[in-house]
């Protein structure tokens, strides 16, 4: 018996946690994998349809997953100046992801829609969510020097 979805998408946080899935499954993509495909993937929770989204009601999902896509140059520069003795092509995948989420809404979003200390915080739940805690301090790590060189300014 197959089950009729009835949950939404609508909690901030969800949205991120999908937008890092979303995100990860497009890092080194096959040309086959879109952005489309991947959402749905992702909304559908993989392997395990009946745990995942029928809708969409936060529209935040697609603009993260457009912004981080259309801005993720500037975001990786923006990376590799906090990086000591690394590339950002030597990064965990998933602590990428995260980071391109928190950057973009450090950014690109204003301070009335997502605060920096909130976007902070939910970039260091989604390392420790999706990583470990090793991460997790990798993650804050950056996070907190953009945040001091931006004050600075």
């Amino acid at each position: 018996m197959v089950t009729q979805l009835t949950n939404k998408l609508n909690k901030r946080r969800q949205v991120r946690e999908k937008a890092v899935q979303i995100l990860f499954q497009l890092v080194d993509a096959p040309d086959y994998l879109t952005e489309e495909v991947a959402t749905e993937f992702a909304l559908e929770a993989g392997n395990d349809p009946e745990a995942g989204f029928d809708e969409v009601e936060d529209q935040y999902l697609f603009e993260l997953i457009k912004g981080v896509q259309e801005n993720r140059d500037e975001i990786d520069q923006t990376i590799e100046k906090y990086l000591s003795d690394w590339t950002i092509d030597r990064l965990n995948r998933i602590d990428l992801v995260v980071l391109r989420v928190a950057l973009y809404e450090l950014m690109y979003v204003s301070r009335e829609t997502v605060p920096a200390k909130v976007a902070v915080n939910e970039a260091i739940d989604l390392s420790k969510l999706f990583s470990d805690e090793k991460s997790r301090r990798f993650v804050s790590g950056v996070l907190s020097e953009y945040l001091k060189q931006i004050e600075t300014e």
